[in-house]
């Protein structure tokens, strides 16, 4: 299974940034809109402001033209008097400005809070700015405002404030928008957290058991059933399978005990027969009694050291000592004879190898099997010259050749009715003087390499 994120982090890493670019996304919308709206109402209060302005002018020249004085001198300065009194009481802000300048662009007055207005253009100021919305420097400051004109004695007059002061509810109100977005974010991505985990804790608590029941098959594992929906009776479920698939291991668990305990009575009674079966030939021969042992015991310390497993070591063991089963078909006459048999006794006592193998043959136990191969080639020569088949090399078995080597050690180191018993040394000698004739020099040249534990083994 290909490995990657686990399911919470990619629910987080999936749904996390979501939530955050539409927040965000809200956010920024409402930042521009309200920007957009405080700028159109700020527009409107000085456009308002602009047009008090005008209206109060007019209605005070019409009145004076009413009555025949729009050309007085006196009256006419006291209507500008009055225009620009009217205009000072128009300012809310010390940032707001009102200005009146003629068609030179020179400057006529300016009128703002926390100063009195002039009547003086200052040295080296000149205005240009046409009727309507403006932006502007003035005066070295950026200003916004609306501008308008008074035809009758030619003024261009400008209610303007300081840009900054004019965008910084705006400004204050994205501000604040930012604020409300961070924390929208902190608690949404705490709240989806919380969240997140209530749904996934259950998953990651039903993951953690399953993978503790596969490898420790511990079926002690229950999990919380915390709410009642498809989560929680997914967990109620889980908890019956558990107890069921429990109650069924302790059922299979007693059931292999009762299975090994009925195979471990099998083979023992198999490897019980085997030796009873091995020690048929013991009765017509009485002076090999502890032969077939040390057989057994000298094979599987060979399988052993060519690197045989267990289950291969303890097949040769418990097959080699048949290796001579066929002896029970050969009369006691010449099995028992104490001195030199003749050609055609001789040629009677070989027959011993294939009789065993007639004997043990067509059988389903491995064991007896093997035994059949091991008595039929027991006596084959690695040169061709033993019997009953004149097998040759390694077209003799394996189980066959090891056997022939252990058969006549054990032999020349035993006492039999027609000779004295050799030093096992001695016996060691002749056999490795045998390699590539009677045996297999492979086999020889292990066989002395290891001399000191065969030797211990017929010692014993």
């Amino acid at each position: 299974m290909k490995k990657g994120l686990r399911l919470r982090s990619r629910l987080y890493l999936t749904i996390m940034p979501l939530v955050i670019v539409v927040i965000f996304l809200n956010g920024f919308v409402a930042a521009l809109e309200s920007r957009a709206s405080l700028t159109r109402l700020a527009n409107k209060h000085l456009a308002y402001k602009s047009e008090q302005l005008r209206d109060f002018f007019y209605s005070e020249w019409d009145v004076l033209n009413a009555i025949g004085l729009g050309s007085e001198r006196e009256y006419r300065a006291a209507s500008e008097e009055a225009f620009r009194s009217y205009a000072y009481s128009l300012l809310r802000s010390p940032t707001e400005r009102v200005l009146a300048f003629d068609r030179n662009g020179s400057l006529i007055f300016q009128a703002s809070l926390g100063s009195d207005y002039v009547d003086s253009q200052a040295e080296g100021d000149s205005i240009s700015i046409a009727p309507g919305w403006f932006e502007a420097t003035l005066f070295g400051e950026l200003r916004v405002g609306v501008a308008f004109e008074l035809e009758p004695i030619q003024w261009t007059v400008a209610l303007t404030e300081l840009q900054s002061s004019f965008l910084l509810d705006a400004k204050n109100m994205q501000y604040t928008i930012a604020g409300i977005l961070a924390a929208a974010i902190i608690v949404m991505t705490i709240f989806l957290s919380l969240y997140l985990a209530r749904i996934i804790r259950p998953l990651e608590s039903l993951t953690g058991a399953i993978g503790r029941i596969s490898t420790d098959m511990n079926f002690d594992q229950k999990l919380t059933i915390e709410f009642d929906d498809e989560i929680g009776r997914l967990a109620f479920k889980f908890n019956e399978m558990v107890h069921t698939l429990q109650e069924n291991y302790h059922r299979l668990q007693e059931t292999m005990k009762a299975e090994k305990s009925a195979r471990d009575a099998a083979v023992a009674q198999e490897e019980e027969t085997l030796f009873l079966l091995s020690k048929v030939s013991d009765f017509r021969d009485e002076e090999t009694g502890e032969h077939l042992k040390r057989i057994g015991a000298l094979s599987a310390l060979f399988a052993e050291l060519l690197g045989q497993d267990h289950t291969m070591q303890k097949l040769i063991r418990y097959s080699s000592p048949l290796h001579d089963i066929g002896k029970i078909g050969i009369t006691d006459a010449i099995l028992r004879k104490p001195g030199k048999l003749s050609t055609a006794e001789f040629e009677e006592i070989k027959r011993h190898t294939v009789l065993g193998y007639e004997i043990l043959k067509n059988t389903h136990s491995i064991y007896l099997s093997e035994g059949a191969t091991i008595a039929l080639t027991h006596h084959e020569r690695w040169d061709g010259s033993g019997y009953p088949t004149g097998l040759k090399g390694e077209d003799i078995p394996l189980s066959g050749r090891i056997v022939s080597i252990i058969d006549v050690y054990d032999a020349l180191c035993s006492q039999r009715p027609y000779k004295e018993a050799w030093t096992p040394e001695r016996a060691m000698d002749y056999i490795a003087g045998q390699g590539g004739k009677h045996f297999d020099p492979n086999l020889v040249k292990l066989f002395v390499e290891h001399s000191q534990r065969f030797i211990g083994i017929i010692d014993r």
